[in-house]
């Protein structure tokens, strides 16, 4: 584990680990607040996102900057990042190797981060964050899960956007 943002960040730089490293244009990392209450945690960039190198700016950017605007955040307030940082080919979901491959990355940015609350985007997201026995009881109740004063939610079988 890495104790700095900076020697965190400079660690993924080459990364190796996984296939996924052999299509990418650039490693999403993350953004936003580093110090943030709550941080959002997607399953991989898009096409959008891996041109760039930066997490949620296409057409899930987007829906959540105006689900942002509707609940009074700004963006900058709160900090994104994804389970895998290179984008899987046809943007399907990561597979457990790559999402293995990047979760100490992952760790590590929650570690420094600190926030209170981690929303888990999407179901692939909670059953890779929480391995399957958790995430098979708590998805069926649709329950938020406290640990360590955190409290994670999961957005996978919701709307962010409710009209």
């Amino acid at each position: 584990m890495f104790d700095t943002w900076e020697e965190l960040e400079k660690s993924i730089e080459n990364c190796q680990k996984c296939k996924l490293c052999k299509t990418r244009q650039n490693i999403v990392f993350g953004t936003g607040n580093k110090n943030a209450d709550i941080m959002f945690i997607g399953e991989g960039p898009g096409a959008d996102e891996d041109r760039q190198g930066e997490p949620f700016v296409g057409r899930a950017g987007k829906l959540m900057n105006m689900a942002f605007q509707m609940l009074g955040i700004e963006r900058k307030e709160v900090y994104i990042a994804n389970i895998v940082k290179c984008r899987p080919p046809g943007n399907r979901n990561p597979e457990e190797d790559e999402a293995e491959a990047c979760m100490d990355y992952l760790r590590n940015q929650v570690i420094l981060v600190k926030p209170k609350i981690i929303v888990l985007l999407r179901k692939c997201c909670a059953k890779t964050y929480f391995r399957k026995r958790i995430w098979n009881n708590s998805y069926k109740r649709k329950i938020n899960r406290k640990e360590r004063n955190k409290i994670y939610t999961n957005l996978a079988s919701s709307s962010i956007i409710k009209r």
